[in-house]
């Protein structure tokens, strides 16, 4: 079982080639067994977030990936993850099932999500807005690093980031961002 809480918050230099080509395997087992459970069509995209997604962006060594699906197959997808490929699956809401796993000793956090949900979009845009953004990555790795040295808490450390996610939002609306999803609105 992988449990994610009991992770330290331990943030590492980035790595940005490794971890580009570690989310490539991964996003190819998840594909392969997706197919292999005839689920392939309801997979709409499969794309890297979080910080290891971000060039030049220290990071806790754990490899996001958003698996954007049909809105109502994320409880059949997220099962079949953790069915085929191992990891500890939660129901956190009906839109977003994670399934936390390891492979060949490397983490990854399978984020699935419904179509419709705004998770998967907040994390592509905050993605794309620090790779383009220098000023904005540096605030955040500031950011990040104060609750990751003072305590091991993953729900206090996520908390802590929320007010910046939001202003990185503002400035994707403001600076009019090219990412690969529309900016989901206010509220």
């Amino acid at each position: 079982m992988v449990n994610a809480d009991q992770d330290p918050i331990e943030l590492v230099p980035a790595d940005h080639e490794t971890w580009r080509e570690r989310f490539i395997a991964e996003r190819d087992r998840v594909r392969d067994a997706l197919s292999r459970a005839g689920l392939e069509d309801d997979c709409e995209r499969i794309a890297h977030v979080g910080s290891t997604a971000v060039p030049e962006l220290a990071a806790k060594d754990s490899v996001d990936l958003d698996i954007v699906v049909a809105d109502d197959a994320v409880g059949e997808v997220s099962q079949v993850l953790a069915d085929e490929l191992g990891g500890t699956r939660v129901e956190n809401s009906g839109e977003w099932h994670p399934v936390f796993r390891e492979h060949d000793g490397q983490r990854f956090n399978d984020h699935v999500f419904a179509a419709s949900s705004d998770g998967w979009k907040v994390s592509v845009i905050t993605r794309d807005v620090l790779a383009t953004r220098p000023d904005r990555r540096e605030e955040y790795e500031r950011l990040k690093r104060e609750p990751a040295a003072e305590h091991d808490d993953l729900v206090a450390y996520s908390e802590g980031k929320s007010a910046f996610v939001e202003r990185l939002l503002e400035v994707a609306r403001a600076d009019d961002v090219d990412t690969s999803c529309p900016v989901p609105p206010r509220g």
